[in-house]
């Protein structure tokens, strides 16, 4: 395995990742027939594509003899006092990881294949980008970010496959009269007026009225109208949450550059700085997952975000640049 500081090492391509995504995902277990479609189309497409998934599934192979013999990282397991049991398991968790990202191919990109190959817009870690729509409609994405376009003679619907999007949706005037809809995580946002904000947050999504109102909906469930400085967040399991008030004047602030926290937990911290960085945190417990923490940071110093979340929560962290960092 190559250094980062290795001058021959070179940052992977989309080929690379997508590659090593479909590689991770077939020793997962079998395709269903959507996924043997995607992956077969995938193939077909580009010679290099066969390629890449041949070298990614030889290194794949090759990692995966780490889980019989770590060697040197055995010393990510900290506590010398832990059971013998606890230290395989915190081992076991750690070099698997390593497994997936290792030799580089695997980056913190967004996850899932099929969400590569079905967006039509999409933004890396700690990217932001603006998109026009064709009705002239505007999307932000936030960092690891993913956005299809569904638009057809009835209605403009987009669906926002991973990350988090603020939209400015066109009005309904002149010979535009097709309704503006933003679907996420089985819901979809009806905009009455033009600006707000989505976030898809563990299996569901939390949707903030901006300016004028958005009405959002969840399957069979009477949907709610929301006005400027309301939120509600909804998953498929839990229905549509309580409407609650929300200050505008900090929604979406990846926008400026911040990181805002509020009473949140630690799980939920890393999933969002994992969204801006191209190596990844782990937390090996899930009693310090749930560990609450507050503060402002901005995105241009998630180091010091690290350092300084790590030290006010009295955790430990032990690092593999530029793949991982592991928390206990």
């Amino acid at each position: 395995m190559k250094r980062a500081s290795d001058a021959q090492w070179k940052m992977p391509d989309e080929t690379e990742l997508i590659a090593a995504q479909w590689v991770a995902r077939l020793d997962a277990g079998p395709l269903d027939g959507a996924e043997r479609t995607a992956f077969r189309l995938w193939l077909e497409e580009d010679g290099d594509h066969q390629a890449a998934f041949e070298e990614a599934s030889a290194t794949w192979g090759q990692l995966a003899a780490l889980r019989h013999s770590p060697g040197p990282l055995k010393a990510m397991v900290p506590s010398p006092r832990a059971s013998v049991t606890r230290k395989a398991a915190r081992a076991g968790a750690v070099i698997g990881f390593l497994v997936l990202v290792g030799g580089g191919i695997v980056w913190n990109q967004i996850g899932d294949p099929r969400v590569l190959l079905a967006s039509d817009y999409r933004t890396g870690p700690g990217e932001i980008r603006t998109v026009t729509l064709p009705d002239g409609s505007t999307v932000e994405l936030g960092p690891a970010s993913a956005l299809a376009l569904d638009y057809s003679t009835r209605e403009r619907r987009v669906a926002l496959l991973a990350g988090e999007a603020y939209f400015t949706a066109a009005p309904k005037q002149g010979a535009e009269l097709r309704p503006f809809v933003a679907e996420a995580a089985g819901g979809q946002t009806r905009a009455l007026g033009t600006r707000f904000v989505v976030e898809l947050r563990d299996e569901g999504a939390q949707v903030l009225a901006i300016e004028h109102q958005v009405e959002v909906s969840l399957g069979a469930v009477p949907g709610v109208v929301l006005s400027p400085g309301e939120e509600v967040r909804y998953a498929t399991e839990r229905g549509l949450g309580i409407v609650q008030a929300r200050d505008v004047s900090n929604a979406a602030p990846w926008r400026r550059g911040l990181l805002v926290f509020d009473n949140m937990p630690l799980g939920d911290v890393v999933k969002t700085l994992n969204r801006y960085r191209r190596g990844r945190i782990v937390i090996l417990d899930s009693t310090l997952a749930s560990r609450r923490v507050s503060g402002v940071f901005t995105a241009a110093e998630l180091g010091d975000a690290i350092e300084t979340i790590t030290a006010e929560l009295g955790v430990r962290a032990r690092s593999v640049p530029p793949f991982v960092t592991v928390l206990y």
